[in-house]
């Protein structure tokens, strides 16, 4: 694990990836499936946002403050799902309720289209969601600052969950094995 933080404003994002532990074996591998990213980001955001019905694992979330400065500073996180890759990217700090604002003229533009239309899904409710999309990628491109070590190396979070299985082979559920801060490109 890398050791060293830097100094940054009180704002930053980082790229997470999701592994889950292949079934009869000792090996993690990425999790692509949307759905089950969804419910491994649940657990990651209602830890570091204080809001799971009990701490789960108080050692992620300081293992987390003690690398983000922004999270460490305003401790509050935001996902923002990459539509072509398998990451999540997690905006904390300040920048939140930026990233919070540009996601209101969607909910708006749905409730508006449920009033007309009787369902959420309008030209309108999809063009707000794509501009949001983009909106949210030029945002955290050139303002938001990456998560960085000591040597000034970009980070990413690697989370691993355990999958106890059914007994018809499907996924029980996703347990938190462990968490670690990698360089891009490890």
């Amino acid at each position: 694990m890398l050791n060293k933080i830097s100094q940054c404003s009180f704002k930053s994002y980082i790229p997470v990836t999701y592994y889950a532990k292949c079934p009869n074996e000792n090996n993690y591998s990425q999790i692509v499936s949307k759905e089950n990213m969804r419910k491994c980001q649940s657990f990651v955001v209602r830890n570091l946002n204080g809001t799971a019905k009990n701490m789960k694992c108080p050692e992620f979330v300081n293992m987390y403050k003690s690398y983000d400065k922004g999270y460490a500073y305003n401790p509050v996180v935001h996902s923002v799902y990459d539509k072509d890759k398998p990451i999540v990217h997690m905006v904390t700090g300040n920048d939140v309720d930026v990233v919070r604002n540009f996601a209101k003229n969607v909910g708006q533009t749905k409730h508006e289209s449920i009033a007309r239309i009787g369902k959420s899904e309008s030209y309108e409710s999809k063009k707000a969601a794509k501009d949001y999309f983009r909106e949210v990628k030029s945002f955290i491109k050139n303002n938001c600052r990456r998560v960085k070590n000591s040597e000034n190396e970009n980070l990413s979070l690697r989370v691993y969950f355990d999958t106890p299985l059914t007994k018809t082979g499907t996924i029980k559920a996703f347990n938190f094995a462990n968490a670690r801060f990698v360089k891009d490109g490890e």
